[in-house]
């Protein structure tokens, strides 16, 4: 299987035009729908995946399908974690980051367990997207009764003025709120978080249609109150 063949000949150019304004930091684009890049990466994972995982990434569509096997492909968890720790050093944008977050799936309580640890390690690097990763892996993850209150301490006391971080963060605080809205509340107004994050997660819980009208016109109100 040829990836790199396939995936220009499946190319849309009017799509890579669009994709390209959307994805700083992204390889060069090839311009592959995500829909064709999901079958695809099935077929890898149903052939030779191992020998795909050591061919050069030079495009970004290379980059989705290196995530979307190491998510998702038939292995053990120490050996999804191994290439895990590999593969994240490498993700520089945030397309990437979020496929791959939101493909991994583990449900044996102590690679969960182990999982999280990596999390843990992740938010104390000071790097942008390391961070951003932890912060979405935990929307995917660990959003939970065994994880939430860690979760939000945790996102509303770690700081990074990156823009994609401080984004990833906002997407995860909305997200808790949806299940959790008193612990989310009360971290989303304590002085340690960053006001851009609040101020945008209250954005996305605003956008919400599972969050009442009553509720986001209070989240208003404590926000203009707060900002005054």
């Amino acid at each position: 299987m040829n990836v790199r063949k396939e995936l220009f000949e499946k190319a849309d150019p009017g799509y890579k035009e669009y994709h390209l304004t959307l994805i700083p930091g992204a390889m060069e684009i090839i311009g592959v729908r995500m829909p064709i890049l999901r079958q695809m990466s099935k077929d890898i994972c149903n052939g030779d995946w191992r020998a795909f995982l050591k061919s050069p990434m030079e495009y970004h569509e290379e980059h989705m399908l290196t995530a979307f096997v190491i998510a998702k492909a038939d292995m053990s968890f120490e050996e999804r974690m191994e290439l895990t720790k590999k593969f994240v050093t490498t993700i520089k944008n945030w397309a990437v980051c979020d496929a791959f977050c939101g493909e991994i799936k583990v449900k044996n309580v102590k690679d969960k367990e182990k999982l999280w640890e990596y999390c843990l390690d992740l938010i104390d690097t000071d790097d942008e997207f390391k961070m951003r990763v932890a912060a979405v892996m935990m929307l995917d993850q660990f959003i939970d009764d065994d994880h939430i209150h860690q979760v939000l301490d945790i996102l509303s006391t770690k700081y990074h003025p990156g823009y994609y971080y401080k984004m990833g963060v906002a997407w995860t605080l909305s997200t808790c709120y949806l299940d959790y809205p008193d612990l989310t509340e009360r971290a989303l107004f304590s002085d340690s978080l960053d006001k851009e994050i609040r101020n945008k997660s209250i954005q996305k819980i605003s956008d919400s249609f599972r969050v009442s009208k009553e509720n986001k016109e209070r989240l208003k109100a404590r926000k203009k109150e707060q900002d005054s």
